[in-house]
């Protein structure tokens, strides 16, 4: 019998943007001091003598794919809006989410890009269950494979 399991890794990042034509106070640039938590589903490896034996993904690689990918870099094959600027180096940690994403960057449009980023910076698609993004202490974003599916 296989056994799955859902692990979850949670990083925080501080970053800017702003929503233009907003009728309210985000149409302004301001920042956040974001909280990101990915959820991967999937076996439990039976490796037997193996490093990865008993996991689903070891944490510290899910930790160096997502800091790689998108928050401490930003790797060259994460899709880019046809809005985005050419950014100083580094991944969304400390930077201006609208340059970097080149999209509308509301909370529920970045949880979708992050997704794009972790597949294409590695995760597998089939892996990752749940992202959810906190936009403020008290409100966050969760998207699963339900919300990805086109209607």
């Amino acid at each position: 019998m296989t056994r799955y399991a859902i692990i979850t890794k949670e990083f925080t990042f501080e970053a800017a943007h702003h929503l233009p034509n907003h009728r309210g106070k985000c149409r302004r640039p301001h920042g956040h001091s974001y909280r990101l938590q990915i959820s991967l589903r999937g076996p439990i490896l039976q490796a037997p003598g193996e490093s990865s034996d008993g996991m689903v993904m070891d944490f510290d690689d899910v930790k160096t794919i997502v800091n790689a990918t998108i928050l401490e870099q930003l790797s060259d094959a994460v899709p880019r809006g046809d809005a985005a600027q050419v950014v100083e180096k580094g991944g969304m940690d400390h930077n201006d989410l609208n340059a970097l994403t080149g999209i509308r960057t509301t909370a529920e449009n970045l949880v979708h890009w992050v997704w794009d980023a972790l597949v294409a910076g590695g995760i597998p698609d089939a892996l990752l269950y749940r992202i959810r993004l906190w936009e403020t202490e008290k409100g966050y974003v969760e998207i699963t494979h339900a919300e990805r599916e086109e209607v």
